[in-house]
Formats: C-alpha cells, sequence, structure tokens
C-alpha cells in the first residue's frame, strides 16, 4: 500500500505528478481492466486509458502523450517510460520479502559452522547448511534447505532463494537474486576416453565467480571452471533453465531468456541479449552488443555488433529471408519448378 505523497517524494525524474490527491492511497497495482477504486493503474495507450477512466482507480501512471482529464477525481501522474516507471514503483508493492518472515532471523535448525562469518541482520532459513569459512555479507537472505558450501561468499544484500546450491569456494556479489533450485558451482563436464572405450573424469577444481546486481532464476546450472573461474559480470540476468558450462566467461548487463546453453570455454561479451533456446558451442566468442533470436545456434565467432537470428546464425534481415523461402512449402516448389527447367533444358545429365 502507497500514497500519492510516496510517488511524489520519490525524486525521481521518471515520473511526474499531474493533478489530483497527494493523500490518495492505492493498495494494489492492476492492468487497467481489471483496475477497482484502490487500484493504482499503468497506462501507455488510449484505449487503455479510457477504459482505466471507467474503473476509476485511485492513481494513474500514464504516458505524456496521452491526455489527461481535468476534472476526474483521479490523481494523476505522467512519465515518458511506462516501463521504466514500473521498474521504479513496482517494488514498493513487492512483498517478496515476506516470504522469508520468520520468528527469528536465524531459524534454530539452521547448520553453521563456528568458522563462518555472518554479517549484519542475516536472515538464514529453516534447515540451511552454512560450511566452512563461509562469509555472508550484511542483510543477505538465505532461503530455506539451502547449502553453501565451505570458502563460498554472498554479497551484502543478495537473496538465496530455497533449495539453491553454492558449490566450495564460489562467490556471489552484492544485491544479487538466485531463485529456487539453481546450482552455482556442479562440476564442469569432462571426461578422456580411454583405450578400452570407457571415460575417465578431469576433476573440475576451479570456481564460479558472479558479480554484482545479477540475477539468476530457477532451476540454472552454473558449472564451475576446470582450474581458474567460470565469471558473469555485474548487472547479467538469466530466466529459468539455463546452463553455462565450465569456463565461460560473461560479460555485464547481459540477458538470457529461458534455455539458454553456453558450451565450455565460450565467451560472451557486454549488454548482449539472447532469446530463448539459444545454444552456443564451445570456445566461441561473442562480442559487445550481439542480439540473437530464439532458438537460434552459435557455432562461430561473432565479431560484429548486431541482430542475428537462425542456425547457421545470419544476420536478422537474411534469416528472415531465409525462413520464408522454406515456409509454406515455397522451397518444394521450388525444388520442383528447378526440376523442370533442367529437364526443359536437358540438363539431366549434367
Amino acid at each position: 500500500m502507497i500514497t500519492a505523497e510516496v510517488l511524489i517524494n520519490l525524486n525521481s525524474t521518471l515520473i511526474s505528478f499531474v493533478s489530483g490527491n497527494p493523500e490518495a492511497t492505492a493498495v494494489n497495482v492492476m492492468p487497467p481492466g481489471n483496475a477497482e477504486p484502490v487500484s493504482l493503474v499503468f497506462v501507455s495507450k488510449k484505449d487503455q486509458l479510457d477504459q482505466a477512466l471507467s474503473e476509476l482507480p485511485t492513481i494513474i501512471i500514464a504516458h505524456k502523450s496521452l491526455p489527461l482529464p481535468k476534472d476526474s477525481p483521479i490523481t494523476f501522474f505522467s512519465t515518458d517510460n511506462i516501463q521504466l516507471a514500473m521498474a521504479t514503483v513496482l517494488p514498493l508493492f513487492d512483498g517478496k520479502m515476506n516470504r522469508f518472515n520468520q520468528t527469528e532471523k536465524i531459524h534454530p535448525t539452521a547448520i553453521i559452522h563456528p568458522n563462518a562469518q555472518i554479517g549484519k541482520n542475516v536472515c538464514l532459513g529453516p534447515y540451511v547448511f552454512i560450511g566452512d569459512n563461509v562469509k555472508i555479507g550484511n542483510y543477505a537472505t538465505v532461503g530455506a534447505q539451502t547449502v553453501i558450501e565451505e570458502g563460498a561468499s554472498v554479497g551484502d544484500h543478495s537473496i538465496l532463494h530455497p533449495q539453491v546450491f553454492l558449490g566450495a569456494h564460489c562467490e556471489i556479489g552484492s544485491h544479487c537474486e538466485i531463485h529456487p533450485h539453481t546450482t552455482i558451482g556442479s562440476d564442469g563436464f569432462a571426461f578422456v576416453q580411454t583405450k578400452d572405450g570407457t571415460h575417465k573424469k578431469i576433476p573440475q577444481i576451479g570456481r564460479v565467480t558472479i558479480g554484482n546486481n545479477v540475477e539468476i532464476g530457477a532451476n540454472c546450472a552454473i558449472d564451475r571452471a576446470a582450474l581458474t573461474e567460470t565469471r558473469i559480470g555485474h548487472g547479467s540476468k538469466f530466466d529459468n533453465f539455463c546452463h553455462v558450462a565450465h569456463n565461460v566467461v560473461i560479460g555485464e548487463n547481459c540477458v538470457m531468456a529461458a534455455g539458454f546453453i553456453i558450451a565450455g570455454s565460450s565467451i560472451v561479451g557486454n549488454n548482449c541479449m539472447f532469446g530463448g533456446k539459444v545454444a552456443i558451442t564451445d570456445h566461441v566468442k561473442v562480442c559487445d552488443k550481439v542480439i540473437v533470436g530464439g532458438n537460434s545456434i552459435i557455432t562461430n565467432d561473432v565479431n560484429i555488433a548486431g541482430v542475428y537470428a537462425g542456425y547457421p546464425l545470419e544476420p536478422l534481415r537474411e534469416n528472415m529471408k531465409t525462413l520464408a523461402s522454406i515456409g509454406n512449402g515455397n522451397l518444394v516448389r521450388m525444388r520442383k519448378e528447378l526440376s523442370k527447367i533442367i529437364r526443359h533444358l536437358g540438363l539431366n545429365n549434367e
């Protein structure tokens, strides 16, 4: 629950007060079609505004291009970027930390090694395991049944949801969020085939290093390096079901949609974006500012910033032409027509 006065006092140049009651109170955030008299609503289009006005929510944050009525009881704010406004305002309604509420900051069932260093105001949930020489930063939160092995560290204000695994000597920076069932520091997949056809494991003795402000979704796996480190840069974001293999380096402020996988020793630059189910093979380098469409496969280095898609990977515009050629039976028709031309020209024997 927030009041309009709170929004006014955000000191954000992104949201501007237009008119209405500064004491207006919103208890939830709803889309225009589901608005209630106690709702805050974001609108970016004229039809959304009309729909919201008919529901009479208490607060509307509208794109600055929309004309706002002057005789409405609704309290209005304007913004030039609705999505950034949502990113600014919605945390005020986020009750995520309520999931971790417990009578005691450190639950009595938590197992904490005597050599562990626990910061100020740390929350440790039921049956958490904290190993030898682990470091937990100030105001960090560790959910139920999470395991943090010896020598690992978690930075200030980071959140590890229930049933996360953080392997030995791996590092998570500050202000990170790791969602349930994610594994950080599992062994890299490395085996050598013997003469008799069996496979002997190559021990993985490196670690994983994760920068600040990184978010990793549920059911992800990030393998430790063979000798040095698997590294994820500051500000990168992973959706659910992503896999990062050993020795991979991912730069800063990258975004990976669900199902992203990257094989060992590949390198991704800064400010890259990957759609769902993108795969990158091993020992590949992707430069800064590359965007790749979903279901694409990267098998060779990408040295020029731009938008790509497909397999083999090609610039997006070319890939759309390729898809148009093979879609709706076009490729089969083209092959039949080509066969007719070859027969007509008597080129069958060539």
